[in-house]
């Protein structure tokens, strides 16, 4: 990135930026018209995008000169990102330009190795497997994917309902919380919160760098922020105070808080009387719990539950509770679920709901497939029952959809963007699964080691080489965002749309994808209320209309129109009515501390560990290290940089350790990005371990979520 290149400012767009900026944001992004170079004749013009590094998609704006992306930095004026890029973002474009990258078609040949095929040959012979499987194909999807409209739909075409991504691993439980109880998206209002609790923000270290700006805000307007969590990482970083809980005991630092506020009366009678049902039921379940029952499950001072409870009252409704995304509340925990819903109902029980400081819920119009019901779309739909069924609270979990695959249940899986061998829980049972598959393909930009298992590796291209499907992005005023294209593809590399064209094509199924991209952008856009020239140009645009403002009255989308404080949904789903408190489904036995993990910040999964500079960053740091507490170290005789040998009813890891203060006495974490046994992505190979050959294969019934914390950990010092 060169400072020294003049920062391009957001385009104006009417009153639609007018507005934004009353909400504290911006719309807009730079425009592509060429520039003039100053040091040669080369060609030289911008083009704004996203990155790819996490879901945040931060605006970058890319400089390319003779073909080749020659300067990047953030977009200034992005809504979310405000033209900072964190150090992934910063480091993922070395991927495109790597010496890793598969540049055309491999065929396995039976040995161990590839062979390079054409596309032709690669597509006929996929499509033949496929047709042959009579509708048992499954297709596996990471879960940023913006090509999923295209993975559906190929997948329809084909006779298959076996699509599945990967949430279950990631916010399963947090976006099945957000549906079951408010039926949108909330967005918190950080830098106007006068009392801030971040609930677990270890889960995932990613905090955007203007996020960083939004808690300082608040600081030096006198707010407070608590940070709430076993491990001290990520936006705990930002908070004034931190209580370090024991692992899996957020659930009853929330009902200790809504016991006292439920006891005293200092909830928004007015809003939940309004916006709110079941309230009386579930204040009466409230009345049991208290701050010194909590403290005591917690493992905390009895005040530190107090000072919370009393904070959040004293600055009601310019306050919440921070639901960050990642895994100790995405899909932790048997009651991560409920952990989230009691954050959610907490910010209600205090009005602070569209307020300023408080809980937001975005507006985002409902887009469905009637969009495409003109030409040059048809209409494609799949029959059948899909190998895994759907929870009754979230989704279909994409552990389980592999295991009934691997036993039958499809003949043919496509692996797209995602690694199961390296990214999935019990990574013994992942590969037995693969085995058992009959025929495998995978679509990513490197040998990963579930590509090493495929009998086809298409080559994809990366995210500066290719455009996206349009997609909503929730905020104080909704945006509609694409990817576009900065360089071309190298090699022989395809979008991942196209791949899906091509191979709809080789399986005779042409009629069902003849458009292009711009269609069905131009559709989505139409829909939204945007133009797609205007995201060919900015990246990202207001949806008119979607704009929330402190007062608004709650745009509740559950049936019912109200936030469910109790319901027979919950029951339905094998849960209790009203939040209950619960323990996490393992107990660890005297001395064993309990498993975390969560996304650090320069790494995500197997799609970010083999950027160069990434990787490099990541050996420099010694981030491959699990930590310990010093007490818990102690116990086991272990020294900071001693190596541990940690074992679980999955398997055994070796690792580094790092002895720190910063994380409970009753945890130990492991991060998941490490241990890649592929040889050829050689900038990732080799470091560290894999947390997921010690986190056994679970599934949260209500909501498919993978519960990657129920994990006691046995630990022995290496040569002890």
């Amino acid at each position: 990135m060169d400072d020294m290149m003049t920062r391009r400012g957001f385009l104006a767009a009417g009153a639609s930026c007018a507005a934004l900026a009353a909400l504290g944001a911006s719309t807009g992004c730079s425009s592509s018209q060429p520039e003039s170079s100053d040091s040669d004749d080369l060609a030289t013009y911008t083009t704004a995008t996203l990155c790819a590094g996490c879901a945040n998609a931060c605006g970058i704006e890319a400089w390319v000169r003779d073909e080749e992306l020659w300067r990047f930095m953030g977009a200034e004026g992005h809504p979310h990102s405000g033209g900072y890029l964190c150090g992934r973002g910063q480091g993922l474009p070395s991927l495109t330009t790597s010496e890793d990258r598969v540049l055309e078609p491999l065929k396995a040949d039976g040995k161990g190795g590839f062979t390079n095929v054409s596309w032709d040959d690669a597509l006929a012979d996929i499509a033949d497997h496929i047709s042959g499987a009579d509708g048992k194909t499954a297709l596996f999807q990471d879960g940023r994917a913006t090509d999923a409209w295209y993975a559906k739909r190929f997948m329809a075409a084909v006779g298959s309902p076996n699509y599945f991504d990967d949430s279950a691993l990631v916010n399963a439980d947090i976006d099945a919380a957000y549906t079951a109880l408010l039926g949108a998206t909330p967005v918190f209002d950080t830098a106007n919160s006068k009392y801030t609790v971040v609930l677990d923000a270890s889960g995932d270290e990613t905090v955007r760098p203007a996020e960083v700006e939004k808690f300082a805000k608040a600081r030096e307007n006198g707010g407070s922020v608590v940070a709430v969590d076993p491990r001290y990482a990520g936006a705990d970083m930002l908070a004034d105070e931190w209580v370090a809980v024991r692992p899996g005991s957020e659930l009853a630092f929330l009902l200790g808080i809504m016991g006292k506020v439920a006891l005293e009366g200092t909830f928004d009678a007015d809003f939940v009387a309004r916006y709110g049902e079941g309230f009386e039921e579930f204040r009466g379940e409230m009345l049991r719990y208290t701050p010194a029952w909590a403290a005591e499950q917690c493992g905390v001072a009895e005040h530190a539950v107090h000072a919370a409870a009393q904070g959040l009252v004293k600055a009601a409704p310019h306050c919440h509770v921070d639901i960050r995304p990642g895994m100790l509340l995405g899909c932790g925990y048997a009651t991560s679920f409920e952990t989230v819903r009691c954050a959610v109902l907490l910010n209600a029980m205090l009005g602070a709901v569209n307020q300023t400081g408080g809980m937001f819920l975005a507006k985002i119009p409902a887009i469905d497939e009637s969009v495409f019901e003109n030409a040059p779309f048809t209409k494609v739909s799949a029959a059948g029952e899909s190998i895994a069924q759907a929870s009754e609270l979230g989704g279909a979990s994409c552990q389980e959809a592999l295991e009934a695959a691997a036993k039958g249940g499809a003949d043919v899986a496509l692996f797209v963007e995602c690694d199961p061998a390296a990214d999935w829980p019990d990574s013994a049972k992942v590969e037995e699964d693969l085995d058992n598959i009959g025929f495998k393909v995978v679509v990513d930009s490197v040998l990963t080691e579930t590509a090493h298992k495929a009998d086809y590796v298409l080559p994809a291209a990366t995210y500066l080489e290719a455009e996206s499907v349009v997609a909503p992005v929730a905020a104080a005023w909704s945006l509609a965002e694409k990817r576009n294209r900065v360089v071309a593809p190298a090699g022989e590399a395809r979008a991942v749309h196209r791949i899906f064209t091509d191979l709809a094509t080789a399986c005779g199924k042409g009629d069902d994808f003849a458009f292009g991209l711009d269609d069905v952008n131009d559709a989505l856009c139409k829909a939204y209320g945007v133009t797609l020239d205007g995201l060919k140009d900015t990246a990202c645009c207001a949806i008119p209309n979607a704009a929330v403002h402190a007062g608004d009255a709650p745009a509740i989308g559950t049936e019912s129109g109200r936030i469910p404080f109790a319901g027979d949904a919950f029951a339905q789903a094998g849960l209790d009515r009203v939040p209950r408190y619960t323990d996490p489904e393992t107990a660890p036995d005297d001395g064993m501390p309990r498993l975390i993990t969560g996304a650090q910040s320069m790494q995500m999964r197997t799609y970010t560990a083999d950027a160069e500079t990434i990787a490099a960053f990541a050996k420099d740091m010694a981030a491959q290290r699990a930590w310990l507490n010093p007490q818990t170290a102690d116990g086991f005789g272990i020294a900071d940089g001693d190596e541990a040998e940690l074992s679980t009813s999955a398997g055994t890891i070796r690792v580094k350790v790092r002895v720190t203060d910063l994380i409970s006495p009753e945890a130990v974490y492991v991060p998941p990005h490490y241990g890649i046994g592929s040889k050829e992505m050689t900038h990732a190979a080799g470091f560290g371990a894999s947390v997921w050959d010690i986190v056994p294969r679970a599934r949260e019934a209500a909501t498919g979520a993978g519960m990657v914390c129920e994990t006691p950990v046995e630990i022995r010092k290496v040569g002890a």
